[in-house]
């Protein structure tokens, strides 16, 4: 018996020693049998086995986040934004994890060969994982290693296959065709199902995305992936992309069969279901077929499980009405598409812009602008040619906001000139429609009442009789339930299930909103005013009051010239989006033409009329005469007549502004070399012939400095006065600020009133009309040169600058011109000069603005409420407000 233990003990130690050996023994660093097979096996049943389960359960997640967009050709494969990628980021991020171990642990790579098998799992799966996290660099670097470092590995087939489709979703149309060519050698002469469907959806996927790929090649490969046994899903999607080709290729026999196959053996019901709307819509425009159709369609619509597809069987409807011309059917189909969104953003997109296109067509534009609207809003970023359908929405957003206001005030000074008593009869007869709307809705509201509450009376009684008989828990009562939900209605109404359901109004409060609830007396004043900074008188909200109707009306004359305004600067606006943006010259000229003979005598008159002439003379139709006779009889003076007169003007301008550049560098040489004399005498000579003020200025400026080097003190400080006088909004003022501020103050006699002191005073300090006040409502103005900015995309970057960092402020935008070369682009409205300046300060630091307000493209001012009002209307005052505004806003 002892000797049996100690015989087993040894034994014990023996085994132990033995495993210690063979473990330390098994370096990647010794290419031995024993090795390898140590590190095959712990590879492959330990790191391995934890990256690919990972990656599946990364792949499952990955397919969650996959939408079709139906009323395209469906894609091979589906990506979904990598915005939305975040779920599948842990599972991505193990599957990394667990490769690089495996390769750091177990690599055995001895003179060009890996040894361990697993370690091309290993990279592969890696690469897979970077693949589906969208990051295509990474994923393309490791797909390349595999194919270039592990040729005689067991993943290179699959890595080419791998590599081709990270091509083509990188955009390397051509490298991806390369790499389906070369791999093509490589994977069929293995016999493998797996890779060569793997191979024949990735060269499918190239054909159906390339710009230069071949709609029946693609159908020629999606037949071999059929060939190689793909799983039930992926066969039905194949089958289902098939269809659509064959439609597309107008093959309707063959493109039936398939949708056929989908509809009866689909295990997805999104791709059953529209592939009997396929089935359906097949409509050839005769009476017998778009009976059966709407006969289907109608069946559709009564089975329950189609709810959340009614939107795309009215879209459905609304392209059989498209077919048989029918517009008015086609629009109510459509909105009734947009009104059953359940969560198709695709459908609803789509039928939102079709929508809109036709209301534009009709010139209904506020519901055009609110289709558009609902459209942007709605679009995926994976929807077919988001960004220029974006860009679209918003110039036809902006299009229709200028439309309309012509729109609208036409509509207004049409009510205004009536005589007075027909007017009050019109007014009388919209308060009676009003009330007879209201009458209406309130009895429909009674009738709603009357029926939930014998809906309600009624299930209470079926409670009360079977209540005793029943013992079942209150939510498997489908009595109580019937009569809880009944309930329910009649107190809440049809609420969505949501976080705070109960509220209806859900509108943000800011923190201070909240706190004036609380404690009233701390709110703020809640007057409204105009853009001019004038008190609005609060409006009428009340339709069964006669002033509802009325306070918009131009009344008076001051009235009817701001309306005239209004649609002045909104036709040329609206023209110069048609001509610019939408390259819609009948349109745009339309618009021109429509200006011009509305307002002949305004200040852009001119510009009107040369655009015409230019754009008549590219359209080759002979109204360019008319136009270019009225330029150079009735504004022979204007830059336009000498652009008409010599097409060459604006070369030998641009050519002399060249040699007074050049003139400009010469003298500045001068100046660096001291030779005042020469430089006081250039520039003299250049400030007379120089148009461009801001290189005038600067030779005003190296003249100032050269007078103070020969002439004496007071000469010199009335050289640098001069360009503080002349050039005050431009950069040399400020230098030449701060070299008058290092002389000594000039003293002056008193002769003067104590009145007149302080009206010269007031005038001296640069201010002009201009007050400051810290507390009033505030604006932050923006100067736009329109001939380095387009204001419709700047409007644009700042809406979203304002819903990215002052979303809680509520902030509107506005432009206008405010002559010929400048737009006036204000951002409204801010409590008070402190708060304008937050902003302001934000704005000339923001990436997207600080070039530009560098370059004086855009001159940003901080302007009170009265101040905006002056410098509006006081044309003259404007170059003033450059050193108010220094003074009183950007002092230390």
């Amino acid at each position: 018996m002892k000797i049996s233990k100690i015989h087993t003990k040894k034994y014990s130690v023996a085994v132990l020693l033995l495993s210690v050996i063979f473990l330390c023994g098994c370096s990647t660093r010794k290419n031995t049998p024993i090795n390898r097979g140590y590190h095959n096996m712990t590879s492959r049943f330990n790191v391995n086995f934890n990256g690919k389960e990972a990656l599946k359960n990364g792949e499952e997640e990955h397919a969650k986040l996959c939408h079709d967009n139906f009323i395209t050709t469906l894609p091979i494969y589906v990506y979904p934004p990598k915005e939305e990628l975040s779920t599948i980021y842990p599972s991505m991020d193990r599957v990394i994890e667990k490769g690089s171990k495996c390769i750091y642990k177990h690599s055995m790579f001895f003179k060009g060969k890996e040894y361990v098998k697993n370690i091309d799992d290993a990279y592969l799966m890696m690469g897979k994982a970077y693949f589906y996290k969208q990051d295509y660099q990474q994923a393309q670097r490791i797909f390349n290693y595999i194919i270039t470092t592990h040729k005689d590995g067991n993943c290179v087939e699959e890595a080419m296959v791998w590599n081709a489709r990270t091509a083509l979703r990188m955009g390397y149309y051509g490298q991806a065709e390369d790499i389906i060519n070369e791999a093509k050698y490589y994977v069929q002469p293995k016999k493998s199902k797996k890779l060569n469907l793997q191979y024949a959806a990735a060269a499918a996927e190239y054909h159906l995305t390339a710009p230069d790929g071949d709609r029946q090649t693609a159908i020629n490969y999606i037949d071999d992936v059929l060939k190689n046994r793909p799983s039930k899903l992926f066969k039905t999607r194949m089958y289902f992309i098939l269809g659509q080709l064959y439609e597309l290729e107008e093959q309707p026999s063959q493109a039936h069969d398939y949708f056929m196959w989908v509809s009866k053996h689909s295990p997805d019901y999104d791709l059953e279901f529209n592939a009997r709307m396929h089935l359906a819509t097949n409509y050839d425009g005769s009476p017998a077929k778009r009976a059966q159709i709407i006969k289907e369609m109608n069946k559709m619509l009564a089975e329950e499980k189609n709810k959340d597809y009614y939107d795309q069987i009215y879209y459905a409807l609304s392209e059989i009405d498209r077919i048989d011309e029918d517009t008015t059917a086609q629009m109510d189909k459509l909105a009734k598409s947009v009104a059953a969104y359940s969560n198709n953003d695709f459908q609803r997109t789509h039928s939102s812009l079709r929508l809109a296109e036709l209301y534009f067509e009709q010139e209904k534009y506020p519901q055009a602008k609110a289709y558009y609207d609902t459209a942007t809003v709605s679009m995926p970023k994976t929807y077919p040619n988001y960004a220029e359908i974006k860009r679209k929405s918003q110039v036809l957003t902006e299009l229709v906001d200028n439309l309309q206001v012509v729109v609208v005030q036409d509509s207004l000074q049409r009510i205004a000139k009536m005589p007075e008593k027909e007017r009050d009869r019109w007014v009388k007869s919209k308060i009676n429609e009003y009330k007879q709307e209201k009458a209406r809705k309130e009895k429909e509201e009674r009738d709603k009442e009357l029926a939930l509450q014998s809906a309600l009376g009624y299930a209470n009684y079926n409670q009360n009789t079977n209540a005793g008989s029943s013992g079942k828990w209150y939510f498997y009562n489908s009595t109580l339930m019937s009569a809880g939900k009944t309930e329910f209605l009649r107190k809440w109404g049809s609420r969505k299930l949501e976080d705070n359901w109960r509220i209806s109004n859900k509108q943000q409060l800011s923190f201070e909103d909240m706190a004036n609830l609380n404690n009233p007396k701390a709110e703020q004043d809640t007057t409204e005013y105009d853009e001019f900074g004038n008190p609005i008188l609060k409006r009428e909200t009340d339709p069964e009051k006669e002033r509802f109707y009325t306070q918009d009306l131009p009344l008076t004359e001051g009235a009817m010239d701001t309306s005239n305004m209004m649609i002045a600067e909104a036709l040329y606006q609206a023209a110069v989006i048609y001509l610019d943006l939408l390259n819609d010259q009948p349109r745009g000229c339309e618009m021109l033409e429509k200006y011009y003979q509305r307002f002949p005598d305004r200040d852009l008159s001119p510009a009107v009329l040369y655009l015409l002439y230019l754009n008549y003379s590219q359209m080759k139709n002979g109204k360019a005469d008319q136009p270019k006779e009225i330029i150079l009889t009735k504004y022979a003076d204007t830059d336009y007549a000498r652009l008409i007169r010599e097409p060459d003007y604006y070369k030998k301008v641009a050519a002399a502004q060249k040699q007074m550049e050049n003139m400009y560098e010469t003298v500045y040489q001068d100046f660096m070399n001291k030779q005042w004399a020469k430089v006081i005498q250039s520039s003299e000579l250049a400030i007379t012939s120089c148009t461009d003020r801001l290189l005038r200025s600067k030779f005003a400026y190296l003249r100032a400095v050269s007078v103070g080097q020969v002439q004496g003190k007071d000469q010199y400080r009335n050289a640098l006065q001069g360009v503080v006088t002349e050039y005050g909004d431009l950069p040399v003022a400020e230098l030449a600020r701060l070299l008058l501020e290092t002389l000594e103050p000039e003293v002056k006699p008193v002769v003067q009133t104590e009145a007149s002191a302080g009206a010269e005073s007031q005038e001296l300090s640069g201010d002009g009309p201009f007050i400051f006040n810290a507390e009033e409502w505030h604006y932050v103005a923006l100067i736009v040169n329109v001939h380095k900015i387009k204001v419709m995309d700047l409007k644009v970057q700042i809406s979203d600058f304002n819903k990215q960092f002052y979303a809680l402020q509520n902030l509107s935008l506005n432009s206008f011109y405010i002559n010929q070369d400048e737009q006036l682009v204000t951002i409204s409205r801010f409590r008070n000069a402190d708060a304008a300046m937050d902003y302001y300060n934000g704005f000339i630091r923001s990436n997207l603005f600080k070039d530009d307000v560098l370059a004086k493209n855009i001159t940003p001012y901080v302007m009170g409420a009265a101040n905006y009002s002056i410098y509006y209307k006081q044309r003259e005052s404007r170059p003033l407000y450059e050193a108010f505004f220094q003074k009183n806003y950007l002092k230390p």
